[in-house]
């Protein structure tokens, strides 16, 4: 008689922990599903900043050929790079600062 209880008593320790490891399992998959949306949502995001960026690049081309007299899409263009290498020239610098501690590696196969 004692073995059979304590077989039930296994028998029920076995279903807790088959059931935690199930809820366990599924709230693995929730977390790693909303981990994705984050990712995807932020991607996103990132794409239509730069299309954006694209569509005010390209209206303020057309409104410096509209709206100065004798300009050409070279002069316009040259205008419009003298900002764009501005801010590219910040972009550049913080990303030297980020990449100031790394060291090159090489490779070399005999």
């Amino acid at each position: 008689m004692f073995v059979h209880t304590a077989a039930i008593a296994d028998s029920a320790t076995q279903q807790q922990r088959s059931r935690m490891f199930w809820m366990v399992l599924g709230a693995l998959a929730a977390v790693q599903l909303v981990a994705f949306w984050l990712v995807c949502s932020h991607q996103v995001r990132v794409a239509e900043a730069r299309q954006n960026e694209l569509t005010v690049q390209q209206m303020a081309l057309a409104d410096c050929l509209q709206y100065i007299p004798g300009s050409t899409i070279a002069s316009c263009g040259s205008r419009l790079g003298a900002t764009a290498a501005a801010k590219n020239a910040q972009a550049s610098v913080s990303v030297n600062r980020a990449v100031a501690g790394a060291q090159p590696v090489g490779f070399s196969y005999r």
